[in-house]
């Protein structure tokens, strides 16, 4: 239950970056060219929901399964071995959440307090995507890194 929020939640957030993304794209464009008006603001906010959008993609696509991948090799694998590959890719995308959330703090802690040029909103807001975001890719690793590793146990037949 609590797994079916979280996973309607993630969703629902790349879908409002998505809305906010073309909305504000098609409400620029109609001002800028209809009434020769833009707003000022809208293409920086508009970027920041991009940056917020791609990092939830990154979560949800990693859920997924859905990455750019060549799978030629472990397709060729005994099922065995291409489960051992994929928890240890687990492990490798655990370290790189872990990069992701330390950088991604340090990013916050030092240039949060810094304002938007044209929105004037606080910077935090866009940099805490990195940390809040890689704890959720970290999330997703250690999901799948159990359902691996249990499918491993049973004998590799899942």
């Amino acid at each position: 239950m609590i797994l079916r929020v979280y996973d309607s939640l993630t969703t629902g957030f790349l879908a409002l970056s998505g809305a906010v993304m073309f909305g504000l794209a098609i409400v620029n464009a109609l001002l800028r060219y209809v009434f020769n008006m833009p707003l000022v603001w809208g293409e920086e906010i508009s970027r920041y929901a991009m940056v917020w959008g791609t990092l939830i993609g990154v979560v949800i696509a990693y859920r997924l399964g859905q990455h750019v991948a060549i799978t030629l090799l472990v397709d060729a694998l005994p099922r065995r071995t291409m489960l051992i590959l994929r928890i240890a890719s687990h492990v490798l995308t655990l370290l790189t959440a872990f990069i992701l959330f330390w950088s991604g703090r340090a990013m916050v802690a030092t240039l949060g307090g810094i304002f938007a040029p044209s929105s004037d909103i606080p910077m935090i807001w866009v940099y805490a995507a990195f940390p809040i975001c890689a704890v959720m890719l970290g999330f997703e690793a250690l999901r799948l890194l159990v359902r691996d590793i249990r499918t491993l146990a049973a004998g590799g037949a899942g």
